[in-house]
């Protein structure tokens, strides 16, 4: 009884750890690119309220990152001929607060999280 048990358990703990390797998020390749497709998501106000402002995101993998334009180096005209398709960045995944750079108090959310910084577009 005992030696099923084992056998169980070494079974089951190699198929667990294969599932876990499917949803990996990509890595950056070598020379510190990253491709993903950017996107256009609608702003929700702090009431839930959906407003006219669009923001941009980076959809790599599973995960759907807000993207800081003001911390980056690219402007938001030079992003624009990539919504909705795939586009090679090189970019930095920071931690903290989205919404720090505007001087409109009316947009500032107080929104913390995980964003990115687009340094460069790789063509």
């Amino acid at each position: 009884m005992p030696y099923y048990l084992i056998l169980f358990l070494c079974f089951s703990c190699g198929s667990q750890e294969k599932t876990s390797q499917e949803y990996k998020i990509k890595k950056p390749s070598t020379d510190g690119t990253t491709s993903c497709e950017l996107i256009e998501k609608e702003f929700i106000n702090k009431g839930g309220k959906i407003t006219e402002y669009k923001e941009l995101y980076l959809r790599c993998s599973i995960q759907d990152y807000f993207i800081k334009l003001c911390e980056g180096e690219v402007t938001l005209d030079e992003l624009k001929p990539y919504i909705g398709s795939g586009i090679t960045v090189e970019m930095e995944i920071k931690d903290g607060f989205w919404d720090h750079c505007s001087d409109d108090p009316a947009y500032a959310q107080s929104r913390t999280g995980t964003y990115v910084v687009i340094h460069s577009i790789k063509k």
